[in-house]
């Protein structure tokens, strides 16, 4: 199979993708796949390359040699709006929300394309937006019962605890229409009960609605168990791939946490 026909079970892959920062290397030829409607985990000690990675994936950086793809297609020169506009979302560590808006109105102002917020005529004729926001509504209700927020939705964002406003993220990212969704470590700051929460929405919305997942975790062992496929990075390469139990015992992972 050639590098310019990937698979289309595959929602994202990266092949051989190398950065540098001056003389350090931060990606090393590092090749990973994220199957469509799957948990992936990405693992790794600071400083082994994870963020870079990401950073590529999602367009904020360019690589100097390799390719990203998604959905068999060549990204690896889009910029991040354009990669946004085919499907992939990214949270961060910190959840930004808007604090003053409602849940229900944080969904609806993730969505573009509202006629009524086109100059000219189709703003002021209200026949022509109307219905829109009606089916908007009624899709983030819909998205809000997938993440457990619907008993929310009238809720300021502010008044959200750590762990459901990670929720929101993802709630935001599905009303974009994003199908596959990077998570910058949704465990951290969150209580353990709160993870197996957040992780069994993400299972859930992985195996019943064949959303894509891309998560970078440092707590690995609350989250393992929600995960089909994890990778391990050192040193700007892949040490490691394969079950999550497998990674997790490899030799050279454990030592990349030692610092062996």
């Amino acid at each position: 199979m050639t590098e310019d026909r990937m698979p289309e079970e595959y929602v994202i892959r990266t092949v051989g993708v190398v950065k540098r920062f001056g003389g350090i290397v931060a990606l090393d030829g590092v090749s990973i796949a994220v199957p469509k409607g799957k948990v992936t985990l990405l693992i790794g000690p600071n400083g082994s390359g994870k963020t870079t990675l990401v950073n590529v994936i999602t367009g904020f950086i360019e690589p100097d040699a390799g390719r990203v793809y998604y959905k068999g297609k060549d990204i690896t020169r889009l910029p991040p709006h354009e990669r946004a506009k085919l499907g992939i979302a990214r949270t961060f560590q910190i959840p930004k929300p808007f604090l003053n808006l409602t849940v229900l109105e944080n969904l609806l102002v993730s969505v573009d394309g509202n006629p009524g917020e086109r100059p000219y005529i189709s703003a002021i004729a209200r026949r022509l937006w109307k219905p829109f926001e009606k089916r908007m509504v009624a899709r983030a209700f819909e998205v809000l019962k997938w993440v457990g927020l619907e008993s929310k939705w009238d809720a300021r964002a502010s008044e959200l605890s750590g762990g459901q406003m990670k929720l929101l993220e993802i709630g935001r990212a599905i009303m974009r229409g994003a199908d596959t969704i990077i998570m910058d470590e949704p465990a951290a700051g969150v209580n353990p009960v709160l993870v197996d929460s957040i992780f069994e929405r993400i299972r859930s919305l992985a195996s019943e609605r064949g959303i894509s997942f891309l998560i970078v975790e440092h707590r690995i062992g609350l989250v393992a168990r929600y995960v089909d496929y994890a990778y391990a990075m050192n040193m700007g390469r892949v040490i490691s791939q394969g079950k999550p139990e497998e990674v997790l015992n490899d030799k050279a992972v454990l030592e990349s946490y030692l610092g062996g």
